[in-house]
């Protein structure tokens, strides 16, 4: 009867080890996993911010036809903590039209 006990708790014992190490192998699986996966996002970003480069993008625009300003004006600051004030807006059948401006059909064929 001891014998089997024993024999017993050393199998208990086989199926915990045996337990124990599949799962340090599943672990050792997932870390690479991961390693992986953050090997290729950083290349992935390196690739991100070569192809968003300021020169690159200039280069580009200026490749497809795009040409540089005359000039350039800075808007003007506008602190965030000041709400800005309402547009003044007027309906649109009350607006009343200036004949010299306007340039729809009816007017022009005066």
């Amino acid at each position: 009867m001891s014998v089997s006990i024993v024999v017993a708790s050393l199998l208990f014992v086989v199926i915990g080890d045996s337990l124990v190490a599949e799962g340090q192998v599943s672990m050792a699986n997932t870390q690479m996993a991961i390693a992986a996966a953050q090997a290729k996002q950083k290349s992935m970003q390196v690739e991100v911010a070569e192809l968003a480069a300021p020169d690159r993008l200039v280069a580009k625009a200026m490749a497809d036809g795009a040409v540089a300003p005359a000039s350039i004006d800075d808007l003007p600051y506008t602190p965030l903590n000041v709400p800005l004030p309402a547009p003044r807006t007027v309906p649109a059948g009350s607006a009343a039209t200036n004949p010299a401006t306007d340039t729809s059909p009816a007017t022009t064929a005066r």
